[in-house]
């Protein structure tokens, strides 16, 4: 069997040129210039093993470090550190996004783009194998050619709506694609997200339509999880719901989001979580891995809870006179019922604010984030969210409440608020705009931390963005010299920023 010529296959070389990315940022990153499809892929274990890295890169691009940025930007979590940029990701009024190719805090933006390739790239020459005659066979002479096929696709869908869900535009690259005709010109991100769907709707079809187990053990593509296909499937549709969803870049745009196939997708999602195992050495996740001292919840996401008016009186003062603040909720996943200083199931109060002065007291908080404490306590280990069955629910509830179906949204805003927050359910007589408010809040309580750029995505679409942050980003810097394209950015006073016409939060 001959593998098709693996010019065709130079994807990273092509794609991911990275300039060396600064020392602070993650270094598993591989030499771009020397893909690993340059290695002999002369047999089924070689191609397999070529497979297994891809869902890995595409958490290592979106999960790590460079996901922290993203939630400073979201009002998620607040630090005036420079690390990743994420005190200017958080400055007030908002900044554009420095898009020069020596910017020293690039590597927010490289290394997401070059690890997103680099899993395309990998799983792609995947079914460039398959495609020229290789089979993949199991122990007892099973076929398994459909679970690589659905694992690339999925791979493949997860990472071009990353890419279509973050950057303004990027390259679609598939086993159809032949680089010595040239290097694709980028599309635009809705085009992007309709290769993303074509992708992952094909993983769901051939996982549905076979039986497989992914590998386990040592050779496991996606750690401690050995997905059946039913399983694969049902992550591949808990994605899509998200993507559909998330992709709109304001809030009119989400209000024309085809609501019905998002709830299609969400209803055959997860049960109950897709998670990965942390393993303390390849495997871990930045938002909870940062120990109190680096990073704290925003007010802006555990203060819409408060009773005692700490909140608003917060929000009612010039952000440059803005500080700590204590609140005090029925939402016993803020704080126990013991009183603000009692550890909620969440979050917890911290004896100070860690951030110095000079850089605005408005990022100080003295919050900190409880639910996942087990990951850094643990040396990097245990279950790391992927997606929430929470977040499903409450894109469903999303969906009923734009059919102003206000109490079978309310059903869904109660099931977390009432299990997890030991709240008083919602009657499903509120109004519209309280049914709102509960949603975006539990919406955003329940996700945090989880998945990097999740909030960010959300509050674009909600028009909740504070105003002049970037609604997304451009191709960076680096890859533009490469391709030749003018430079460009976004955010601030310039194109591509939340603005009040369109829907944003004003300071």
């Amino acid at each position: 069997m001959e593998i098709r010529s693996m010019n065709r296959l130079r994807t990273l070389g092509a794609l991911a040129m990275l300039a060396v990315v600064p020392a602070c940022l993650d270094m598993d990153v591989v030499n771009l210039n020397e893909p690993d499809a340059d290695r002999a892929l002369a047999s089924a274990s070689d191609v397999e093993a070529l497979l297994s890295t891809g869902y890995f890169r595409f958490w290592n691009g979106t999960q790590k470090y460079l996901s922290l940025p993203m939630m400073v930007s979201a009002n998620e979590i607040t630090s005036s550190w420079g690390n990743w940029g994420m005190n200017e990701r958080g400055e007030r009024p908002r900044i554009a996004w420095d898009n020069s190719p020596t910017y020293a805090n690039r590597g927010m933006l490289t290394t997401p783009w070059g690890q997103l390739y680099e899993a395309i790239s990998n799983v792609t020459d995947g079914i460039v194998a398959l495609e020229s005659g290789l089979n993949f066979v199991g122990p007892n002479g099973e076929d398994l050619n459909p679970r690589a096929l659905a694992y690339a696709r999925f791979v493949q869908g997860i990472s071009h709506g990353w890419l279509a869900m973050t950057f303004d535009q990027a390259i679609i690259f598939d086993e159809t694609i032949n680089l010595e005709d040239g290097v694709p010109a980028p599309s635009p991100y809705t085009e992007v997200m309709a290769a993303a769907q074509r992708y992952l709707e094909e993983a769901i079809a051939v996982a549905e339509a076979n039986s497989f187990t992914l590998p386990a053990g040592d050779n496991a593509w996606i750690n401690e999880r050995p997905l059946t296909n039913t399983e694969l499937a049902q992550w591949a549709h808990s994605y899509l719901a998200r993507y559909l969803a998330g992709i709109a870049r304001t809030p009119a745009e989400r209000a024309t989001v085809d609501w019905a196939r998002v709830v299609y997708h969400a209803e055959r999602g997860v049960p109950d979580i897709a998670s990965v195992e942390g393993d303390g050495s390849i495997w871990w996740w930045a938002a909870a891995e940062r120990p109190q001292d680096w990073i704290r919840a925003a007010h802006d996401l555990v203060g819409p809870a408060d009773e005692s008016g700490s909140f608003a009186a917060w929000k009612a003062t010039p952000m440059l006179d803005r500080n700590t603040i204590v609140i005090e909720t029925s939402d016993r996943r803020i704080h126990g019922a013991e009183g603000p200083t009692s550890v909620g199931k969440y979050f917890r109060l911290m004896p100070s604010s860690p951030f110095g002065a000079a850089r605005g007291n408005y990022f100080q908080s003295r919050y900190f984030q409880q639910r996942f404490a087990y990951h850094r306590a643990t040396s990097f280990r245990g279950e790391m969210p992927a997606v929430q069955r929470a977040e499903l629910d409450l894109l469903r509830a999303e969906a009923r409440l734009r059919n102003n179906n206000i109490p079978g949204a309310v059903e869904l805003i109660n099931k977390t608020r009432v299990a997890n927050g030991e709240m008083t359910p919602l009657a499903g007589t509120i109004s519209s705009d309280e049914a709102w408010k509960w949603l975006m809040y539990e919406k955003l309580i329940e996700t945090a931390f989880t998945q990097g750029g999740l909030q960010f995505w959300e509050r674009r679409g909600w028009g909740t963005l504070a105003c002049r942050t970037p609604i997304h980003y451009p191709i960076p810097g680096t890859e533009l010299e490469q391709l030749e394209i003018p430079n460009y950015t976004f955010g601030g006073d310039g194109e591509g920023a939340a603005t009040p016409a369109a829907g944003c939060m004003a300071d």
